[in-house]
């Protein structure tokens, strides 16, 4: 699945549940066709605009990385 970075930002202030893994980036993508989803940017930072595909989920979340 691959799309184009709608918009981004980084979490610094993390939920308990994932205190341990602040900072990280949350990224919504938009897919071709205009659907929108939310995951997390895996590997270094993306910016809005970005082309990213999917490089896992991990307890339903998905992983989005740079594309060339």
């Amino acid at each position: 699945m691959q799309g184009i970075v709608y918009t981004e930002t980084v979490v610094h202030m993390a939920p308990a549940a994932l205190v341990n893994l602040a900072p990280y980036q949350l990224v919504m993508v938009e897919l071709p066709g205009g659907r929108r989803v939310t995951g997390r940017s895996e590997g270094d930072r993306v910016s809005i605009g970005a082309p990213v595909e999917v490089a896992a989920e991990r307890d339903g979340v998905l992983f989005f990385r740079r594309t060339a």
